[in-house]
């Protein structure tokens, strides 16, 4: 069966949608926590969870790239890809404790969780849960182009815009295909989903911020409109295991084009030297 043009258009977008299948659809666990590529040998598993609007298929490179020593696991919201028929959710409240419980009963111990933007701040809240309930804990996280949950400064309004403001929005911050913008119908089923994710990282304010027992890495893009390096630094204060920024190329979606360098983050104690930038300290 040939990929729907919506299928494919997305799938440039980052918000990858499979082809339909017969399949029966995952329920519980498995609905909200998936492995496309097993690897019962690895030595560590790699929880990773998506960027507003994204769905797991933004992922779907990365067993590749990570090689044979990290089993990667993709969260899947609602709203996207296969749960594209289930509402979106737009508080942490809701959206927290179905990932926890996911994480505890699929995802064996040693592993790590990676956030990109929204995913970020739904790594430290799931890492935090995790601790609380007495583990298994994660072994770090690595957090992406997101203000630490502790930052109180604004961080904009843009769930509240209309359909054609928020359409502008999406344009201006860039790494988004032309066909998305060209078609009414791809709009609609983007834009509900969108929506609710920002209100995820708008209305996210922990009343306490605790600092993990575990390192957390920090990677943060250099021409990023909305988070910068300095935000990103502020992520130093949600650990008392160590703590490092890494500085890459391009802008807020980045990851699009360029994964950041999780091998090296993934593989050891993390830096106190500074801050990484291309191989230099900053």
């Amino acid at each position: 069966m040939a990929t729907p043009p919506v299928v494919a258009v997305l799938s440039r977008n980052g918000v990858r949608m499979p082809p339909p299948t017969s399949a029966t659809r995952p329920t519980g666990a498995a609905a909200w926590l998936s492995c496309a590529a097993p690897r019962p040998a690895a030595r560590l598993r790699l929880v990773c969870l998506p960027y507003a609007g994204a769905g797991a298929g933004a992922y779907l490179p990365w067993p590749t790239l990570l090689g044979d020593d990290v089993e990667v696991w993709t969260a899947q919201l609602p709203g996207r890809e296969r749960r594209m028929a289930d509402p979106p959710l737009s508080t942490m409240a809701d959206l927290a404790p179905p990932l926890v419980d996911a994480i505890v009963e699929r995802v064996p111990a040693p592993y790590a969780i990676f956030g990109h933007s929204m995913g970020a701040l739904i790594g430290y809240e799931l890492a935090t849960r995790l601790v609380a309930r007495g583990g298994p804990a994660p072994q770090r996280l690595v957090v992406s182009a997101a203000r630490p949950p502790q930052d109180n400064a604004p961080i904009g309004t843009a769930y509240r815009l209309d359909d054609a403001m928020l359409t502008r929005w999406m344009g201006d911050l860039g790494g988004v295909p032309d066909e998305v913008f060209a078609d009414p119908d791809l709009l609609a089923l983007i834009l509900p989903t969108l929506r609710a994710d920002l209100t995820v990282v708008a209305s996210y304010r922990p009343s306490t911020v605790t600092p993990l027992p575990l390192p957390v890495d920090a990677v943060a893009a250099a021409d990023d409109p909305l988070i910068s390096p300095d935000d990103m630094a502020g992520w130093a204060a949600c650990t008392t295991a160590g703590f490092s920024l890494t500085v890459v190329p391009g802008g807020h979606l980045y990851l699009n084009d360029s994964p950041p360098p999780l091998a090296r983050l993934l593989a050891g104690t993390p830096a106190t030297r500074g801050t990484d930038v291309e191989g230099g300290t900053r």
